[in-house]
């Protein structure tokens, strides 16, 4: 969606935006207690991709701990998923994990629940397991109903121009009390989605196509 509104977006020849062809997103997403707004006007604010440092790193659990000094019920649910679904294959040779099939689940939430009881561990349901194996964020209701309120809020001043829009990202947390707070979010000058710069890639006359691809994978900014 980032890439297809900055693609409607025309420049002149001194390399500003047509506002005719500029058309604004609204940007929400909740996260537990956790939520945020983002107002993102393609071409002249920070797009979703000169943000994309904001997210955090996906949870992962180092191996040793998995295999050998498990602590927490994801542990021995992420064991049986790395380690001993691909040993046993439950299902049949080469058939994967299916977070959608409720018997891969009762499976690997037997099998995790065993080797909880062997570290003394507690507290493996089939909902964590559920959770553990499709990445799945507790959703609130109260924190969601903030959040599309804010959206629908930013939408009405955008539609109507009776008020100021969001200037752009906005923040809310009612893990402990209600806190929220807004900030504007600087343009990347090296965005690659957004800032009309191109990157260059040094490349030899004899660089195969693994060669660029692997030039691709290493580039700070690719």
């Amino acid at each position: 969606m980032n890439g297809m509104l900055l693609s409607m977006v025309a420049y002149d020849d001194e390399g500003n935006p047509d506002p005719t062809t500029v058309k604004p997103l609204i940007d929400g997403g909740t996260e537990g207690f956790k939520g945020n707004v983002r107002s993102v006007v393609p071409g002249i604010t920070a797009c979703l991709e000169c943000s994309i440092d904001l997210y955090p790193p996906a949870v992962n659990f180092p191996m040793c701990t998995i295999a050998h000094t498990p602590r927490l019920p994801e542990h021995c649910i992420e064991y049986v998923k790395v380690l001993l679904w691909p040993k046993e294959e439950p299902f049949g040779a080469g058939i994967g994990v299916d977070g959608d099939d409720p018997k891969h689940i009762s499976w690997i939430c037997g099998k995790a629940e065993d080797r909880a009881k062997e570290f003394g561990i507690e507290g493996v349901t089939y909902r964590l397991t559920l959770g553990v194996i499709k990445n799945i964020i507790p959703a609130v209701a109260s924190t969601n109903a903030v959040i599309a309120a804010a959206c629908a809020t930013e939408v009405f001043k955008v539609a109507s121009s009776m008020y100021a829009p969001l200037d752009n990202y906005f923040l809310f947390n009612d893990v402990d009390g209600v806190y929220s707070s807004s900030f504007s979010y600087e343009r990347n000058p090296e965005c690659l989605a957004c800032s009309q710069k191109p990157q260059l890639i040094t490349a030899k006359p004899l660089d195969t196509l693994q060669d660029l691809i692997d030039a691709l994978k290493e580039h700070p900014l690719l």
